[in-house]
């Protein structure tokens, strides 16, 4: 092994003896402990025994566990259109030059400070029923004549709710600057000869979008949804801190769902086979990406 090995080899040994520690053992043993009967109540008389799939057949069986299921995918999707499609037009809109658009960033990109306890906690306040300023602010105005239950309100339009697109709107907002920031920097290496020649062909400009923007940012947009989707997967902050998935499990996710089982009804077997799920979920939009990435380049 040459000399150049061996120092690089030092150089990342750290990083990847914290990686094996903090990342790649706990995430062993917790898939171990999902073929496990491991019930923290039981497990001192009765200690842990191989179940097999047992655990997993449990939780699939359990109309509660398919119901937030189904719900982690439903927020993933609907949240990540929402801010791609936002993103798209506000890093258009700030890429452009124009007076105040140092303004228009920092607003934009104000949320990325906040941390998601202290923009849930924040939110929590903003859409209590009882202390809202938004309700205040809508009655005021004569625009509503009763205070909205942003976060408590069971009516349900097919698979939505109040408290569900409630929850929604915070995660955009809390998104928001992270994408924009992927995107812009996308737009900016986009080369503006380009659209000068979109314009003398006179192309309007949904067509420069659709022909030109569009299909370069399309590794951007790539690598920016398989992060999106794999971190709403294991979502966890804004569902539990807002609603801890109340009410009626209307807002419960599966990171929620995990830390229900784990922690209060300390089932660690059920809760490590739906950890087992989301990895599994997660695993697959990784895969789905790598496909795409290696299709792009047989190209």
């Amino acid at each position: 092994m040459s000399e150049k090995n061996v120092f690089c080899f030092v150089m990342v040994a750290p990083a990847l003896a914290v990686t094996l520690l903090l990342g790649i053992w706990p995430l062993v043993s917790t898939l171990i402990m999902s073929f496990q009967s491991y019930d923290l109540l039981t497990v001192q008389t009765e200690g842990v025994s191989w179940v097999g799939f047992d655990n997993y057949r449990e939780i699939l069986s359990d109309g509660r566990f398919v119901q937030t299921m189904f719900q982690t995918v439903l927020f993933t999707v609907v949240a990540i259109a929402i801010v791609i499609t936002l993103g798209l037009f506000l890093s258009q809109i700030i890429n452009a030059e124009f007076r105040g658009r140092a303004v228009l960033r920092t607003l934009i990109f104000s949320p990325w400070f906040v941390p998601p306890v202290v923009a849930s906690a924040m939110w929590l306040w903003l859409l209590n029923a009882n202390t809202s300023p938004i309700n205040a602010l809508l009655m005021d105005w004569g625009i509503i004549e009763r205070k909205i239950r942003f976060l408590t309100d069971t009516t349900t339009v097919g698979p939505f709710s109040l408290p569900m697109m409630s929850i929604i709107a915070v995660r955009v907002w809390n998104g928001i600057p992270f994408v924009v920031i992927f995107l812009l920097a996308g737009l900016q290496s986009i080369p503006k000869s380009l659209y000068e020649a979109a314009d003398i062909d006179g192309a309007g400009l949904w067509a420069k979008f659709w022909h030109v923007t569009l299909p370069l940012l399309r590794p951007v947009l790539l690598v920016l949804l398989a992060l999106l989707f794999m971190g709403g997967f294991g979502h966890f902050e804004m569902n539990y801190i807002m609603t801890g998935g109340g009410p009626r499990n209307m807002t419960n996710v599966l990171a929620v769902w995990t830390y229900q089982e784990g922690f209060q009804f300390l089932r660690f077997d059920k809760a490590a086979a739906a950890s087992g799920i989301i990895l599994a979920m997660t695993s697959v939009v990784a895969v789905f990406y790598l496909w795409a990435q290696a299709k792009d380049k047989l190209k």
